[in-house]
């Protein structure tokens, strides 16, 4: 992984061993924002430039999704939104940003990343007595 040094944040790229790959960090984070909240300046979103969006037409040109949260409205952002972004934009548009290099993702504590297979084997799911509906968990995702 590059690392940044110096009062310019210089990058320093890494010593890297025949067939080795760099390894490239990228965090999620969320926002809610508002009509009447003013604008904002984001940097360093994953989307890509112009002239990719013409060589891959088929992919997403950012992996930003936009929702307005409530009940009446679009719902709220769920662990199975964080799954779908990251495998139908994230991933896509980092392979095509960083072809020779491996996407380290990062997230957040916000518990809706926990996410679990359906059949995940989750100690709370399972019966604390005898009788009950009892799941059918596995132990690998």
């Amino acid at each position: 992984m590059s690392r940044y040094e110096g009062e310019n944040m210089d990058r320093i790229l890494p010593d890297l061993a025949e067939g080795e790959k760099e390894h490239i960090l990228v965090t999620h984070d969320k926002c809610i924002f508002y009509s009447n909240d003013g604008q904002c300046e984001i940097d360093g979103r994953l989307k890509l430039k112009p002239t990719d969006i013409e060589q891959y037409p088929t992919v997403l040109a950012e992996a930003c999704e936009y929702l307005e949260p409530g009940k009446d409205r679009e719902g709220y952002w769920i662990a199975e939104n964080v799954l779908n972004q990251i495998k139908t934009k994230a991933i896509l548009i980092f392979e095509i940003l960083y072809p020779n290099c491996i996407g380290v993702f990062a997230f957040d504590n916000s518990s809706n990343h926990a996410i679990f297979a359906k059949d995940a084997l989750v100690s709370k799911r399972m019966n604390l007595n005898s009788g009950g509906l009892q799941p059918k968990m596995h132990d690998t995702y």
